[in-house]
């Protein structure tokens, strides 16, 4: 090959960040060593906030399954 040396020297430096890169993943276990908490996460307004956005996007949609799943029951039974 025209730039053997070249070839060979990009191959060893490659073997050798590997071989830094598993010398660093066998010093860290990948155990967590501290766990937040949802209350140290999230600001002081941001549970209310989340309930509020909750209820306006997940009940009318509820709402409106429980309404079509009524209507259809009424039209099946032809109570209407």
């Amino acid at each position: 090959m025209f730039w053997q040396g070249k070839v060979d020297r990009a191959i060893r430096y490659q073997q050798e960040q590997k071989e830094k890169q598993d010398a660093l993943r066998e010093e860290y276990s990948g155990e967590k060593l501290y766990e937040p908490t949802y209350a140290e996460e999230m600001e002081k307004g941001d549970m209310l906030a989340m309930i509020l956005a909750g209820c306006l996007t997940i009940l009318p949609v509820c709402a409106g399954a429980l309404f079509l799943i009524v209507l259809a029951g009424m039209l099946f039974m032809r109570i209407f």
